[in-house]
């Protein structure tokens, strides 16, 4: 299914539970990256997590029907990039497990926890629902970056030279 934007500002992706889907998910990404502006390590942080999350419900959702199983919708407000990702797999809320132990080896823990570790470490605001048959991922993220901040740094510094005061 193409994307949709439904006058809101959301961008919606629906994905079958099917692996080959995410060369469509990895153009929606790019194609509201580049509309809306999307600094490039929000992008970055962006793409790793929803194909993190995605790949999770269609190895481990057990998605039925197959068809049309996940929904992937986007928008920007109030320099926030929030997400919504839903699929009908099995209930799952996968921040009720415990970040994994990474001071163990890998031999030595659990298979399983390190990829919503990742999303956690990329996406400051996570929710989890579970209403009609349906898993919701809430994310949200601020579209300002560190690279911002150093911007910023480099105006005081420049601002600071052109008064005659250096910084260190």
């Amino acid at each position: 299914m193409p994307e949709i934007s439904d006058g809101s500002g959301e961008n919606v992706i629906i994905l079958d539970s099917d692996l080959e889907e995410l060369e469509r998910l990895k153009t929606f990404i790019d194609g509201f990256c580049d509309r809306e502006g999307v600094p490039d390590e929000t992008r970055y942080h962006l793409s790793l997590a929803l194909e993190e999350l995605v790949v999770n419900a269609i190895k481990h959702g057990a998605c039925e029907p197959r068809q049309n199983a996940i929904r992937v919708a986007m928008n920007v407000d109030g320099g926030q990039l929030h997400i919504t990702v839903c699929d009908n797999g099995v209930v799952f809320d996968p921040l009720k497990f415990p970040p994994p132990d990474l001071s163990r080896s890998l031999s030595s823990r659990p298979i399983g926890g390190l990829g919503i570790h990742l999303v956690r470490c990329l996406i400051p605001d996570i929710r989890y629902e579970r209403h009609g048959g349906r898993n919701y991922l809430y994310l949200t993220k601020p579209l300002k970056e560190s690279r911002d901040l150093a911007g910023e740094k480099e105006d005081e510094e420049t601002n600071a030279n052109r008064n005659g005061n250096h910084t260190r």
